[in-house]
């Protein structure tokens, strides 16, 4: 119900933002008086300002170290982080803008969530200095395609308790609608960044009736992925349909006996982007926070950290996790329209008779 309060809320919004029509460009602040300045002198500028607010979803644990790294190179921008879910971001930024308080500098979040602030026109146009390319295929409005990291959706299970309670090894998501899996594994019904890459991967009819196949075998629901590990760690429920990665390889190596998890050949993957807010009141900080958090040195620290997956081919990631060699990206929409989140959301609360 919350997440689609927030997504009720979010098109409301977006709607005031941007008149109804015209592009996220053109609804946005177009200052770009600091985008042409070197990275020294915006670091000048930037110490000057000395601050400034990161609205992210990045773990509690990992937000330290992560500055911690930024101020190894940049030790005059102190950063405050606000931690927030992915979505809450978009009706916290809007409801502050509409009321006239601009609060946060950057914003790193899920793809579908800082693509509502996109199209509510709630961002600031900025090309940091050395991004990536986009994976092909992939295509995002110019001034917004800073990419902080990539999310895979996998299976995880519990292999002690899967064999004491004999359920079969789950090779895919097909395997949780056996009857055998009935209630023994959780899912997050709000986890449209999956549900849209399977659309992409599989096709809307596929990626839908594999939902309900799911739905009928009567998953425990869980608001994060997070804690979809924590309880599989636990061993109760044995299983996880909607499990990330990078966690499940961080948590493997730590246990091998209380996680394990599986990828798909068509890997359900998903940006998390990073961009600067509309009047931020610190503008060269936050650009100059974007610019390193793309950059070779801070995605290296984004992955030694977190384990996070980076999409530059400079940047060593974790093969357990990424190989694309072995598993094909499967991805989902980057911008995804906030009528086809909206849709996509319901449909999946729906198909798995979630509350």
């Amino acid at each position: 119900m919350l997440a689609i309060l927030s997504t009720s809320l979010v098109l409301v919004l977006a709607a005031c933002g941007n008149g109804g029509g015209g592009s996220p460009t053109q609804a946005a602040a177009k200052d770009t008086s600091l985008d042409s300045l070197s990275t020294a002198d915006l670091a000048t500028q930037a110490a000057k300002e000395g601050t400034l607010t990161w609205y992210t979803t990045f773990a509690d644990d990992d937000v330290q170290p992560i500055l911690k790294a930024f101020n190894k190179t940049y030790p005059n921008v102190q950063v405050k982080p606000l931690r927030l879910s992915a979505d809450k971001i978009p009706p916290r930024v809007i409801t502050e803008q509409r009321g006239k308080q601009f609060t946060a500098d950057v914003v790193s979040g899920d793809s579908p969530q800082v693509a509502q602030l996109l199209q509510a026109g709630a961002l600031q146009p900025y090309t940091p200095k050395d991004q990536s390319a986009l994976p092909s295929g992939l295509a995002l409005p110019t001034g917004y395609e800073g990419i902080v990291y990539v999310v895979t959706t996998v299976v995880a299970y519990n292999p002690d308790i899967v064999k004491q309670k004999g359920l079969p090894i789950p090779t895919g998501w097909q395997d949780l609608t056996n009857p055998a899996w009935k209630g023994q594994f959780s899912i997050d019904p709000g986890a449209v960044n999956w549900y849209d890459s399977l659309v992409q991967g599989m096709g809307h009819d596929a990626a839908l009736n594999l939902l309900k196949g799911l739905g009928a075998n009567k998953p425990v629901f869980v608001e994060s992925h997070t804690q979809a590990l924590t309880q599989v760690q636990a061993g109760e429920p044995a299983g996880a349909a909607t499990a990330y990665g990078y966690k499940a390889s961080s948590l493997k190596k730590k246990n091998a006996k209380t996680v394990e998890f599986v990828n798909s050949a068509q890997l359900p993957s998903s940006l998390t982007l990073i961009d600067v807010v509309k009047n931020a009141p610190h503008p060269a900080a936050a650009r100059l926070f974007e610019d390193w958090m793309v950059s070779q040195e801070g995605q290296q620290a984004v992955v030694d950290v977190t384990n996070h997956t980076s999409i530059r081919p400079d940047v060593k990631n974790d093969t357990a996790v990424w190989d694309p060699a072995k598993w094909t990206p499967a991805w989902g929409q980057p911008n995804l329209p906030a009528k086809t989140y909206n849709d996509e959301l319901n449909e999946m609360k729906t198909a798995l008779q979630a509350p």
